[in-house]
């Protein structure tokens, strides 16, 4: 209501006090008061992920918009069975809009951008510091692949389909300088592996 001091942000990373100074039915003025302070992980996040339906790419980007993932860019793979390509139109707005809420609900200053999807061997080759969470590796964790890559202030981390990476996207991926890393012991589920990497990394 009016006279009420609120806390808004610019979607860009800078957030404000305001007071209420009009309320209408399509919209409401205010008055920005002070700058809030700001926190972020000194680490910026991709996640390239291959969603296996639409109920479990909602719960990543919600989950990880939260935990502080800067980007997603959703990837098919070989063994992908979710075709978002076919879905991207009539959907990609819905999904900003379910990155948007989750900023509103965890106090988020900036909005993580959501990418057009690509196929992973294009993604694969662009040359960035990138990790690869890989079922079979064993050995090889994240903080092992941060300081290979020379704690880096931007990463990509991909995550597979349901069935996993095939073999010979591996050895791609490798050529191209992406490091395969583990998770954990246990295999995950490919949602969850997308929320664990983001939360150790971030």
């Amino acid at each position: 209501k009016e006279g009420d001091k609120i806390t808004v942000f610019d979607g860009k990373g800078r957030q404000y006090t305001a007071r209420i100074e009009r309320v209408q039915k399509n919209f409401v003025r205010g008055v920005l008061l002070d700058v809030c302070p700001v926190r972020k992980s000194a680490l910026s996040l991709e996640l390239c992920f291959a969603p296996t339906s639409r109920n479990t790419l909602e719960d990543v980007l919600d989950k990880c918009t939260q935990l502080g993932v800067d980007s997603f860019l959703p990837i098919r793979t070989a063994r992908s069975e979710y075709d978002l390509f076919k879905k991207w139109d009539n959907k990609a707005d819905r999904w900003r809009q379910i990155i948007l809420s989750a900023c509103k609900q965890c106090d988020r200053a900036d909005v993580p951008v959501l990418k057009a999807p690509t196929d992973f061997v294009a993604a694969a080759q662009r040359g960035v510091p990138s990790l690869l969470a890989y079922e079979a590796e064993e050995a090889r964790t994240l903080a092992w692949g941060l300081e290979k890559l020379g704690s880096p202030s931007f990463l990509r981390i991909y995550i597979g389909p349901a069935g996993g990476w095939a073999d010979e996207e591996v050895v791609l991926a490798v050529q191209y300088g992406v490091l395969p890393v583990t998770l954990g012991p246990h295999i995950l589920r490919a949602e969850t592996a997308c929320i664990a990497a983001a939360a150790k990394l971030l």
